[in-house]
Order: C-alpha cells, then structure tokens, then sequence
C-alpha cells in the first residue's frame, strides 16, 4: 500500500527529471549552436574577405582639429611677397603637429612629475553616512528599529619607505626633462625639414628658369636650321633635329612645372599648413653665403655631444630607467606611516538627536613579507630595462657620430661639386655660343650644335643641383650638430661658442 502511495511521486518526479534533460540538453544545444554562428562577427564585420567594410558614417567625417581655416601666424603674412625661410621657419613651429605634439607630451609629464610630488603630503578624506536597519530577536517577537547618520574624516601620510618616494618623483622628474628634451629635437626636426622643403622648392624654381633659357636656346637653333635650310644650305634633316630638340625642351619644362607644384605641397605639409594654401616665396639665391667649416669632424662630433637634444634626452631616459629600479625596490621594503580618523554618529530618536565622537591614531609599521615573488620580478624587470635603456643610449650615441660623419663629407663634397658646376657652366654656355656661331657661318654641323646645347641643359641643371645640395647639406650638418636655429643659414655658423 505505501508503495502504492508513493508511485505517482516517483512518476511526477521522473517527468520533471525528464522535462529538465530536456531544457538542458536544449539550452546546452542552443549554446553551442551560438559559438559557431558567433552572434555579432557577421553584423560588426564585412561580409568576406574582398567585401571593403562599411564604417560608422560619423567616422567617415573629418573632426573639427582636421579642418581649421585659420592656421595661427599666418595672418601677418598672407599677403607678404617672397617670405623668407625665417618667416616660414616661424609659420611651420607655430602650426605643426609634430612640435604640438611633442609640446603636449611634455606638459603631460609635468602632471606626471606632479602627482609623484604629491606622496610627500598627506591625503585626507571625508564621507558622510546614513544608516538605517531593523533587528529582530526572539523568532520576532521583539524588533527594533535604529536610524543613525554621520560624519567621519581621516588622515593618512607617509612618513619613510627607504627612499620610494623619492626615487619616484627623481623618476618623474628625468621624464619631464626627456620630454622637454624631445620637444626641442622635434623642434629641430621640423626646421630640418622647413629648410630641405624650401631650398628643394626654390631649386624646382631655378629650375624652370634654366629651361625656359632651355627652350629660347632650342627655339634659336631651330630657326636658324629652318633659315639654312631656305638658303639652301643645310638639308630638312637639319630642321627636324632641331625640332625634335625643341619639342624634348618644351616637355622637359612641362614636367619641372608639375614638379613645382608637387614641391610647394610638400613645403606647405612641411609648415603644418594645407597643401592647397597660397603663398608667396623666394627665389633661389644666386649665391651661397660665404660659409666655411672651420671645425674638424672631431670638434663637430664634440659639439653634437654638448648639443644634441635628442642624445640628451637619451642620458635622461637611462637615469629615469635607474631610478626605476630604486622604486620597484622600495616596495618590497618596511614603511612607516601615520594615520587617523574622527567620526560623529547621530542617532535618530523623537526626543532628541544624541550622538557619539570616535577618534583614533596610529603609527603603521609594515613589513612586505611575501607577494609570490612579484617585487623580485619586478625589481628584475626594472633592472632590465634600466640596462636597455644604457644600451639606448650607446647607440643613439653612434648614430649621432655617424650623422654627423655623413653631412660633414656630404657638405664637403657639395662644395666641391658646387665650384665644379660653376665651371662646368661657365665652359658649357661658351661652349654653346661658339657652336651656334659656327652653325650659322656655315663651319658646324647641326649634331655639334644640339650637342652642345644639350651640355649646356645639363650645366645648368647641375649647377642648379648643386647649389640646391648645399644649402641641404649645410642645414643637415647643422642639425646633427644640434646646433641648427631659424636663421642659421644667415647668420650662425657650424661651431661650439662653449
């Protein structure tokens, strides 16, 4: 009879055994499925590998920092002819985002140094509470019920941990110099660049000049092929050459055209300005300013050393990186502070508002016992790292010395090349008279005379050239001596006043 009784218990349980198998080899079913459909890849992704992404349309929209209109310090020369490079050099350090940047970088690394300052103060916190909660006892036969509220202030300050403090704000401190450091090496960097942009757009300049004398030379030998040819004394031949040379100037000073446009971009780029921007600028000197390097390669790697921002922003890094260690150290050692709290709790009744005062104080004394081995690790890491940052150093120490190497035989050779191109003008230009003369007596023939105007294209492209490489040359050197200023070129020459 009682198992009878109990039948129908074990029928509905095993029903309700069932109908959860069920449930749960569907929910697991279902989860599964989900892993491999993953809800979401397909709708935040494309469609397949050759199906281009479509992006958030708010994306695609230039920001407002991408589009401003009114680039600072131009306005006081918009309408100046023929800027000098040291106006442009002020436009460029007044507008691009590598010297923002770099600025923006160092003030964060004063907030840096100053929250490593702040360990030296104390912190002090308040808060305010309100509570309110009900007690039974006696299987609720008796209850109560009790409100309270209050207000409680406490003080904590750290009053020694083996130097942690300090080595964290030395920390700080040496960032904020490599920092500072490297804002005036980005400085540098773009005036470097301002001046490559500028003398390469005024070469492309020169250069358009030269070919325009390129094709009033080749128009002048065509007629006077076309007048041989009429007086019966030089064939069609004659005539075809000369223009087959007429034309090939005629595209030569197409090309350098569009090539002064692709130059003015990148001066504009250069400033932090937009490439579509207009602005009036100077023409190539026609000399190079009397500039000799009086120094040997010895004392301009000594002044590199001394001038460098960037190689001294390296020593800052390594010191930075050591007292690194020092604080990683720190954590793993005792430290002793003082704390205390004052509290007033009200509590809440009908007749009146009484209330009791806490205060405490304590002198903390901790000992870092162990942590799993992290402090070592880190300590290990720190060290490390402070070791890459030594080896940082000795190479930018070498690329250093190797830069400045390179542009000072770069600026020798362009000296050379510069008189080289200079005579080789001079010859080529005569050179081209006498051709042309002979031509027209009748005593040349035209090969000699094409000859000789093709000579005098490449003199004055070279000398051109050169002329271009120098004023590069010069600033590069002046750069990788650290010594390079906006008016460099005018006026400061490549030495140590130190």
């Amino acid at each position: 009879m009682q198992e009878w009784k109990n039948k129908p218990t074990r029928l509905l349980r095993g029903r309700w055994m069932r109908i959860f198998y069920a449930v749960f080899i569907g929910i697991v079913a279902l989860v599964f499925t989900g892993c491999s459909t993953m809800p979401g890849i397909r709708s935040n992704t494309s469609e397949g590998p050759a199906v281009p992404y479509t992006a958030p349309a708010a994306i695609m929209k230039p920001m407002a920092s991408e589009t401003e209109t009114a680039p600072a310090g131009l306005e006081h020369f918009k309408n100046a002819n023929n800027l000098s490079i040291e106006e442009i050099i002020n436009i460029a350090l007044q507008n691009s985002p590598q010297t923002r940047m770099a600025w923006l970088q160092a003030r964060a690394a004063a907030g840096t140094l100053g929250v490593s300052r702040a360990l030296y103060y104390p912190t002090v916190t308040a808060s305010a509470d309100f509570n309110r909660y009900k007690q039974s006892l006696i299987g609720s036969q008796l209850s109560f019920l009790l409100t309270t509220y209050g207000f409680s202030a406490s003080v904590n300050y750290l009053l020694f941990n083996f130097g942690g403090r300090y080595a964290q704000e030395k920390q700080a401190r040496y960032a904020l110099l490599a920092a500072n450091l490297s804002q005036n090496s980005s400085i540098q960097g773009v005036i470097l660049q301002v001046e490559q942009a500028y003398y390469q757009y005024l070469g492309e300049k020169a250069l358009l000049t030269a070919e325009q004398k390129n094709l009033e030379n080749a128009k002048v030998n065509l007629l006077a092929a076309q007048e041989r040819n009429a007086a019966g004394l030089a064939t069609i031949a004659d005539v075809l050459q000369a223009k087959a040379a007429y034309s090939q100037a005629q595209l030569a000073l197409e090309n350098v055209q569009g090539q002064i446009q692709i130059m003015y971009g990148a001066l504009a780029t250069a400033m932090g300005l937009p490439a579509n921007i207009h602005l009036s600028i100077g023409t190539l000197p026609a000399q190079v300013p009397d500039k000799e390097i009086e120094d040997s390669i010895k004392d301009l790697i000594q002044t590199a050393e001394k001038h460098r921002p960037d190689l001294a922003a390296a020593r800052a890094q390594v010191i930075e990186a050591q007292e690194h260690v020092h604080s990683v150290l720190s954590s793993g050692l005792p430290s002793l502070a003082l704390n205390g709290t004052a509290s007033r709790t009200y509590m809440y009744s009908p007749p009146g508002n009484p209330y009791f005062d806490q205060y405490s104080g304590e002198v903390l004394l901790e000992f870092p016992l162990f942590n799993g081995f992290s402090t070592a690790y880190s300590v290990y890491t720190a060290k490390q790292q402070a070791k890459a940052a030594t080896q940082q150093l000795v190479n930018e120490h070498q690329q250093v010395i190797l830069q400045v190497w390179n542009s000072y035989y770069s600026l020798k050779t362009a000296q050379q090349s510069l008189q080289t191109s200079e005579d080789f003008l001079t010859s080529a230009r005569q050179s081209a008279e006498v051709a042309l003369g002979m031509y027209k007596q009748g005593l040349g023939d035209i090969i000699s005379l094409l000859n000789a105007q093709n000579t005098l294209a490449l003199a004055r492209a070279q000398e051109i050239q050169a002329k271009t490489t120098w004023f590069e040359s010069m600033a590069q050197l002046a750069h990788d001596t650290g010594v390079l200023t906006p008016g460099f070129l005018n006026g400061t020459p490549v030495t140590d006043h130190h």
